[in-house]
């Protein structure tokens, strides 16, 4: 069996930055004659270097392992970042790699630094990766219209509603999958009933308050078009400060409590605001239902 040719990161989202340094990997594992593999995390790394800034994810670890597979990878090597593994030197991680996954070839990302020593340059890596017997090659930058692409800034962009941008960027588009449950039903009182879905992954990242049309994909695959509002209903609940996803999924009228249902981001409509009365709230919402038809071009309705 051949050795691996392996990249290290956080990978979260797996956007087309990401994706870029897999090509890469791919190509050079094929002049090499390796195996392509990915070593990536469970959990953020900042979640053990500073637990108060670690970010809302892009993606679950299961999500991110089916993305990175998806790539190209033939390999994906995910374990949980541990305050040992914070600890470890270059020069032991390295070792690491190579004894437990026979990884000869290193291909670190653009301006990727990897173990517990200040200071090091591309060429120190070299150096200790040559003493290991080992080699380390480095990806080249990439950019999305001449933008950078990071997982920071997709995270930027979709709490500030700027959807496309960040669907762009992700090259594909944003999604949530989650359990239905109970809420207050009120949606159902004005003609609107609702899903209200709560993720499966804790950490998942919450696009901004406001309303957007998506592809909504229940547990038996089938897609509907739907209007989705994520805020905290400000028309119906005066003093509430709950974030909700609830999701009118156009087309089907049997309660779905306990199913799994999966978002598509694909536009946002309008911002969240708070409507005089209910009649003023159902009048917009119709209009917004339109729009999410017009905008998804549904004809199975």
């Amino acid at each position: 069996m051949s050795s691996l040719i392996a990249t290290i990161g956080s990978f979260d989202g797996v956007h087309l930055g990401h994706r870029h340094i897999l090509n890469e990997l791919v190509l050079a594992a094929r002049e090499r004659d390796l195996i392509p593999a990915v070593v990536t995390f469970s959990n953020h790394p900042l979640e053990v270097i500073a637990p108060e800034k670690a970010p809302a994810l892009l993606s679950s670890p299961e999500e991110k392992r089916n993305l990175l597979m998806a790539a190209g990878p033939n390999v994906v090597i995910m374990s949980p970042f541990t305050p040992e593994v914070r600890a470890q030197s270059a020069s032991r991680f390295l070792e690491n790699l190579r004894d437990r996954y026979d990884v000869t070839t290193l291909l670190l990302g653009f301006n990727n630094k990897f173990g517990n020593d200040p200071g090091l340059s591309f060429a120190d890596y070299q150096q200790i990766a040559s003493e290991l017997g080992m080699e380390i090659i480095r990806s080249t930058e990439a950019s999305v219209n001449e933008q950078p692409v990071s997982s920071t800034i997709i995270r930027k962009l979709l709490t500030e509603n700027a959807l496309e941008e960040a669907n762009t960027m992700l090259g594909r588009p944003y999604s949530i999958t989650g359990k239905v449950v109970h809420g207050r039903q009120i949606g159902r009182t004005l003609g609107f009933p609702t899903a209200n879905i709560l993720p499966d992954f804790p950490r998942k990242l919450i696009p901004g308050k406001g309303v957007y049309a998506c592809n909504a994909t229940l547990s038996n695959g089938k897609s509907y078009p739907a209007m989705v509002n994520i805020g905290e209903r400000p028309t119906l609940n005066d003093d509430s400060t709950t974030v909700t996803i609830e999701a009118h999924i156009i087309g089907i009228n049997r309660k779905l409590y306990g199913e799994t249902v999966t978002l598509q981001f694909l536009h946002f409509l309008r911002n969240e605001k708070k409507f005089h009365s209910l009649d003023q709230l159902r009048d917009q919402l119709q209009i917004d239902k339109i729009q999410a038809i017009n905008i998804l071009e549904f004809s199975n309705l």
